[in-house]
C-alpha cells in the first residue's frame, strides 16, 4: 500500500514541491488544511454516534408558554406551577391558590377566577395519558383519552353520568414542544361553544424564579 502512494504521480509532485524552497509554504497549509478537514470530520462522526437526549416536555416545570385556541391567546411564564400570565392585555398571578390582577404595583384579588384551560399543564396531560397506549402521526404521539378521566382531573366537583360519558374520548397530541388537544367532545358534553383545538407552545428558557417578587407583592392582598 505505502509503495502505491510513493508511486503515485500526485504524491511525487508533492514531494517536488516540498523539496522547493519558495513552494514549501504552500505545501505546509495544504497539510494545514487536511489536517482540520480530517479533525471536523472525526468531530462530526463521534456526535452522530452518540444518542440525542431529549428533556421529557411532561416533566418539565419552569418553562415559558402560549395557550391559543379559537378564541384566545394566553402568554405567559411558569415557574414550579406558579404562573405570571397576559390575557386580553391584562397581567395576573396565579399563586396555586388565588388569581391576582397585577396593574403596575397594584394587586387586586380575582374571585372565583376561572382558569379555564391554564389547568392543563405539562403535569396534568403526564396524568391524562398515564399507561395509556398512543398512535404516531409524524412527529406527534397521539393520545385518545376517555373523557371520564378527562372530566375527573380537570373538573373540581365532578357531577357526570359515566355511562354517557364513557362513549366519547378527546385526542390529545404530544409533539417535542407543544401539544395539540381536541376537546371537541369535551365542549358539546358539557353542552359549551367549541373552542377549537387547544395549541400550548412550550419553550426552553431559563426564566428566573418571578414569584418570589410576585408573592412579595401579594402578600397582604386579602
Amino acid at each position: 500500500m505505502f509503495k502505491k502512494i510513493k508511486e503515485n504521480p500526485y504524491y511525487i509532485k508533492f514531494k517536488e514541491m516540498r523539496a522547493d524552497p519558495k513552494l514549501k509554504p504552500i505545501t505546509s497549509l495544504i497539510l494545514w488544511f487536511i489536517f482540520i478537514v480530517i479533525v471536523v470530520i472525526f468531530i462530526k462522526s463521534s456526535y452522530s454516534n452518540e444518542p440525542v437526549q431529549k428533556e421529557n416536555i411532561n416533566s418539565i416545570s419552569n418553562y415559558e408558554f402560549t395557550y391559543k385556541n379559537n378564541n384566545l391567546t394566553i402568554f405567559g411564564n411558569s415557574y414550579d406551577g406558579k404562573m405570571e400570565f397576559i390575557l386580553n392585555g391584562n397581567r395576573y398571578y396565579y399563586d396555586l391558590e388565588n388569581v391576582y390582577l397585577i396593574s403596575n404595583k397594584e394587586v387586586t384579588l380575582v374571585s372565583n377566577f376561572d382558569l379555564n384551560v391554564l389547568k392543563i399543564t405539562p403535569k396534568f396531560i403526564e396524568n391524562l395519558t398515564a399507561n395509556l397506549s398512543y398512535s404516531l402521526n409524524g412527529e406527534a404521539k397521539v393520545y385518545t383519552v376517555p373523557l371520564y378521566r378527562f372530566l375527573n382531573l380537570y373538573e373540581v366537583d365532578v357531577e357526570v353520568d359515566l355511562s354517557i360519558a364513557n362513549q366519547y374520548n378527546i385526542l390529545v397530541s404530544v409533539y417535542d414542544d407543544m401539544y395539540e388537544i381536541d376537546l371537541t367532545n369535551y365542549y358539546n358534553f358539557r353542552g359549551l361553544n367549541n373552542d377549537g383545538i387547544l395549541t400550548i407552545d412550550l419553550y426552553e428558557s431559563n426564566i428566573g424564579d418571578f414569584t418570589k417578587y410576585y408573592d412579595k407583592l401579594v402578600g397582604g392582598v386579602k
